[in-house]
């Protein structure tokens, strides 16, 4: 799975935190599509490049339990292993989508 950061750089482009705002570089590359990209996935740039590790984090997972319709668990910016430990503390057969 590819991170935010990865996706803007298949563009060229590069990333930066600045207080609670990503500042994306160069800004004649960035696109109206591209702009919508990063205001959607603002919390989740943050989060990548606050821990500066190169994992995607998101603040929402799909979490699927045998019996039950698939739900989204919404936490802090975390990654997949991160959430499926959460998730298994509280539904041990639980499967992060």
């Amino acid at each position: 799975m590819s991170t935010a950061i990865d996706y803007l750089k298949q563009f060229g482009l590069a990333a930066r935190k600045k207080g609670n705002r990503v500042v994306v570089s160069p800004r004649e590359r960035v696109t109206g599509d591209l702009q919508k990209y990063i205001r959607a996935h603002r919390i989740e740039l943050l989060a990548e490049l606050a821990a500066n590790d190169g994992y995607e984090r998101r603040c929402y997972w799909v979490v699927t339990v045998p019996g039950t319709r698939p739900f989204t668990m919404i936490a802090n910016p975390m990654t997949r292993s991160e959430a499926t430990d959460s998730a298994k503390a509280i539904w041990p057969d639980a499967l992060i989508e």
